[in-house]
């Protein structure tokens, strides 16, 4: 059975979920790594705000490959609001428009997966 063109697909569906949350997994290191540096001078602190960095470079390299297979698959984000409920997503794939919301909890868990998985990646 194919999937119809206005059809989305799980894949679709995961590529615009990651390209939504990403950002908001730079801001929330970007802040760690802000208050971390208070701390500069010992050793250890020093050895996190290297591995946050090293998940930043990661982070940069998948919204960029994310946004490569966004293009090859025809697929945009038109609208993203984040509010105290959660984030809300406007979005085109082949041409034809969807939504999904997702709740201020879901997106923790699914930062935390994400993290983990970059985690993974980077050794």
């Amino acid at each position: 059975m194919s999937i119809g063109p206005q059809m989305e697909t799980e894949e679709d569906i995961q590529i615009i979920k990651d390209y939504t949350l990403l950002p908001v997994l730079l801001d929330m290191l970007a802040r760690d790594i802000d208050e971390l540096q208070i701390y500069k001078d010992r050793i250890v602190y020093n050895h996190v705000i290297f591995y946050l960095k090293e998940i930043e470079k990661t982070i940069y390299s998948e919204l960029l490959s994310l946004k490569n297979r966004m293009r090859k698959e025809n697929i945009k984000i038109l609208v993203t609001e984040m509010n105290a409920s959660g984030i809300e997503v406007e979005y085109k794939v082949r041409g034809y428009i969807h939504h999904f919301k997702m709740l201020r909890s879901l997106v923790k868990a699914e930062l935390m997966t994400l993290l983990m998985n970059l985690r993974r990646r980077t050794g």
